[in-house]
């Protein structure tokens, strides 16, 4: 199976607000973000970004924009909309996949094991990070590249930035054509940038993506945040 690894840090501002809502839309105030309004009003982040494909980019709004809300907004919303967890054929191998919820802890525990390690403190999962770096693994597969900068989204930043997350300091690590949470962190622990990113002691918050699919048959997908306490 093919594989490949990258990584990207950097350090950066974000400011954001809240939004105001009416029955059947709510009106976009400053910091607001689809992601943001999909959570507040339980509304499955896919069935937000249907109902708003006038957006010319959906994962950049405004002040005053009008959001249109589905219905039935007394459902629940999962954070695993975005990964899929059907296992993977890789010629005559058939690798069996876990939950993207249970890849993801894993990925998070074995992280801060190594920052355990180095004296650091643990990161906590951020179920925000999680669904914007299953987008990303997702994007990745499905428009067949392997970068930092997405055709959809931009880079990290610009994507962290328009989905309105706060962070002082931010990094990326991605890889594809690892099997496992195990196998793909022994991938990032053992390369200088992604261990950096992995150890930076800036860095308290972590998402985790997970996707199965495209060229290299799994995606992964790192985001760190930290708000430089």
């Amino acid at each position: 199976m093919k594989k490949q690894l990258l990584t990207l840090s950097v350090a950066a501002f974000v400011f954001g607000g809240s939004s105001l809502a009416s029955a059947q839309h709510c009106t976009v105030q400053n910091g607001d973000s689809l992601w943001k309004i999909a959570q507040r009003y339980k509304i499955p982040f896919e069935e937000i970004l249907k109902h708003n494909a006038h957006f010319k980019n959906p994962h950049l709004i405004f002040p005053l924009d009008k959001v249109e809300l589905p219905d039935h907004t007394e459902h629940g919303t999962s954070t695993d909309q975005h990964s899929k967890s059907d296992n993977i054929e890789t010629g005559d191998k058939k690798v069996e996949q876990s939950a993207p919820s249970e890849q993801a802890e894993a990925v998070l525990a074995l992280v801060n094991q190594e920052r355990e390690k180095a004296g650091l403190k643990p990161l906590k999962m951020s179920e925000e990070l999680r669904s914007i770096a299953n987008l990303k693994a997702r994007d990745m597969a499905e428009n067949n590249y392997f970068s930092h900068t997405s055709p959809t989204y931009g880079t990290p930043f610009q994507m962290l930035q328009d989905f309105g997350v706060h962070y002082r300091a931010a990094g990326e690590n991605i890889a594809a054509g690892q099997r496992t949470p195990e196998e793909v962190m022994n991938a990032w622990i053992n390369s200088s940038g992604h261990r950096a990113n992995i150890l930076n002691a800036n860095f308290d918050t972590l998402g985790v993506g997970v996707y199965s699919g495209g060229s290299y048959g799994i995606y992964w997908t790192q985001l760190f945040t930290g708000d430089g306490e």
